[in-house]
């Protein structure tokens, strides 16, 4: 019973596993270009804007806040709110990360402890002890991870909503639906329209210097008083 059960994790490695890594392979590759097409919309908003540490767009995690800085700058600006988002999106991603890390150790505890078993010729009883520990661990590490999933997730839309909306307050909503629906189109959409601030105040005309600048100094954006912390 030993050998066939070997064999069997032997023929699940080679003709089953190895297939799965193998066509995950473009999935990967898409996953990175819209990575890049969302780091560079959310860097150059950012940077345009006048916020802080614009490079965090390039930073896992990191980029979360400010997306919602993005968010609440909008919301303060237009709105006079101050909503915070980049602080909820930040923690309930690292609280997401955290619980991902969590996860992935505990499964690949469960998968060393099968094929170790298999190796070794234990009983299936010996393995199913073997394993219950780390199994029953990553069920009390994925309904929490679930629950935080879906706080971010709602939060992460209501964000997008004040982004798309400063871009192009005429066509936010679609592109939420869209981005919600099909995820694939979010890059694209922050991507196309990264140069656009259709929602945010008008932008002040600078005034032509025919005499010394000092007397005659550029006015500031109505979104750039360094005074105001809503960031």
């Amino acid at each position: 019973m030993g050998y066939s059960y070997a064999y069997e994790v032997e023929e699940f490695l080679e003709f089953g596993l190895i297939p799965i890594l193998l066509s995950g392979v473009p999935s990967f590759l898409l996953n990175v270009a819209a990575y890049v097409l969302t780091a560079l919309a959310i860097y150059s908003v950012a940077q345009r804007r006048g916020l802080g540490n614009p490079w965090l767009a390039w930073i896992p995690v990191a980029n979360s806040w400010l997306l919602g800085s993005i968010s609440d700058q909008y919301r303060y600006v237009v709105k006079g709110e101050n909503r915070s988002k980049r602080k909820i999106l930040l923690t309930l991603q690292i609280l997401s990360t955290i619980c991902g890390i969590a996860l992935f150790c505990l499964g690949i505890a469960v998968a060393a402890n099968v094929i170790s078993g298999a190796f070794r010729s234990v009983s299936e009883e010996q393995l199913i002890g073997q394993i219950m520990g780390p199994v029953i661990g990553m069920l009390g590490v994925g309904v929490p991870m679930a629950g935080v999933s879906i706080a971010y997730l709602v939060i992460r839309y209501m964000a997008m909503y004040d982004v798309y909306t400063s871009m192009d307050p005429g066509n936010s909503v679609m592109f939420l639906v869209l981005s919600i629906v099909f995820k694939v189109t979010e890059p694209f959409f922050l991507f196309f329209n990264r140069n656009k601030d259709g929602g945010m105040p008008p932008r002040k005309q600078q005034p032509v210097l025919y005499h010394d600048p000092v007397y005659e100094q550029p006015k500031e954006e109505p979104w750039n008083d360094q005074e105001t912390d809503y960031l």
